[in-house]
């Protein structure tokens, strides 16, 4: 009879211990599954990019048992910026576009202490770069990542941005509006953030346009950089306004690099938008960095070096 007991108690460990094994591997596999969300599509990899973002909240899990608690310290998969950093060999580089956590506290709550002076949104958030360095990584970058990449770059200097992060694409499918309606979507977020952010010196909608290679890429500092265009209605009341701002900024950009601008167009009549919601505010503008054969490491490029001198404005306003 004690032979049989001491099967039974040694059977019921041995099911205890497979048991135990099989919640062992199930929470690491979930806890990995769950963690690599953040960089299998392009929004969460864009909003992952952002340190003080709420999104990125929504991937963490809320570790309800030791072992979620332990693994989730263990397998740590929650940074995809790095990412960028290995593609393009940004650590370290005091002229990177600062896509790192931020290693001081206290610069961190500084910058949150100020006030926004600049708003960067993207009308058409679906237009992509060249997306192959990114390939391996499921991600097409595309506009909105360069805006995330603006933030960050103004943040170095000490310039609060914010970045719209309304999806254009959900509010056009929920109100059966067409893609050609883009700008009657954006319009409702730029005008709730208008009245958020009553001090705004610069609000820039991001795009990219659609030319050959050679046409939007230039060589400076024996690095290739994406060509910008500024974009101007001309079918609002107060448009010289915004021309005159954007020529400015135009300017200074030329006087340091004159191959880098394509310059100022001005659009209206038949055919064009011509207001571009910049009836809003005359401190809107738009501006196309490259086009569609464009690298996200050419784009980097041109926002590296465009980003002091948007400083110079902002400081100067």
């Amino acid at each position: 009879m004690k032979k049989i007991k001491v099967k039974k108690r040694r059977f019921k460990y041995r099911i205890l211990g497979y048991a135990f094994i099989v919640f062992l591997g199930y929470q690491i596999s979930f806890n990995i599954m769950m963690n690599f969300k953040l960089v299998t599509s392009n929004e969460s990899f864009i909003k992952a990019l952002l340190i003080d973002s709420n999104y990125h909240m929504l991937y963490e899990k809320k570790a309800s048992n030791l072992f979620t608690r332990a693994f989730s310290k263990i397998l740590d998969v929650n940074e995809p910026i790095t990412i960028l950093d290995n593609i393009f060999h940004l650590k370290g580089s005091t002229n990177s576009p600062s896509m790192a956590y931020v290693s001081n506290p206290n610069k961190e709550i500084k910058e949150m202490e100020k006030e926004p002076e600049i708003y960067l949104y993207n009308t058409h958030q679906g237009e992509s770069y060249e997306g192959t360095a990114l390939e391996g990584y499921n991600i097409t970058p595309g506009v909105m990542m360069a805006s995330y990449i603006f933030q960050k770059k103004l943040a170095d200097i000490n310039i609060k941005a914010l970045v719209m992060e309304d999806n254009i694409s959900d509010y056009l499918n929920l109100n059966n509006m067409k893609y050609s309606k883009s700008y009657n979507a954006s319009r409702v977020f730029l005008k709730e953030a208008l009245n958020q952010n009553k001090n705004l010196k610069l609000i820039i909608d991001i795009h990219r346009d659609s030319i050959e290679k050679n046409k939007s890429t230039t060589t400076i500092n024996n690095k290739p950089c994406a060509k910008i265009l500024f974009v101007v209605g001309e079918e609002y009341e107060t448009y010289e306004e915004n021309l005159k701002m954007t020529n400015y900024i135009n300017e200074k950009i030329k006087e340091k690099y004159p191959s880098l601008t394509r310059g100022v167009i001005t659009k209206g009549g038949k055919g064009n938008n011509g207001v571009y919601n910049q009836d809003l505010n005359s401190k809107i503008t738009l501006i196309e960095i490259g086009g569609d054969k464009n690298t996200i490491n050419e784009v980097l490029n041109t926002i590296d070096l465009i980003t002091p001198i948007i400083g110079e404005y902002i400081n100067e306003s």
